[in-house]
C-alpha cells in the first residue's frame, strides 16, 4: 500500500502581515534557547534554515525578503558572535 500526499495546486501565499509576527517571535525564542544554554547555535540555525524555506515557499514577498535578510545574517554568524 503507498503513500497518498494531499495536494493543493492553488495554495494561496499566506500573507505576510500574518506569518511576520510568529516569525519574528521564532527568530526571538531561538536566541532566547541559545542564550540559555537549551540548545546549540547549530540546532537554532538549523530550526531557522527549515522556518525560512516554509517562508520562502508559502509566503508573502515581505515576509520572504524580511526573513530571508534577518535569518540569513544570524545562519552565517560563528558560534561566538
Amino acid at each position: 500500500m503507498g503513500t497518498q500526499v494531499t495536494y493543493g495546486p492553488n495554495l494561496p501565499e499566506i500573507a505576510s502581515e500574518f506569518i511576520e509576527p510568529y516569525a519574528q517571535r521564532f527568530f526571538m525564542m531561538q536566541l532566547e534557547s541559545v542564550n540559555f544554554g537549551l540548545i546549540t547555535p547549530q540546532q537554532a540555525r538549523d530550526y531557522l534554515t527549515g522556518v525560512n524555506y516554509f517562508i520562502s515557499v508559502f509566503g508573502g514577498l515581505h515576509a520572504k525578503i524580511a526573513t530571508s535578510n534577518v535569518y540569513d545574517k544570524f545562519s552565517n554568524m560563528t558560534d561566538e558572535q
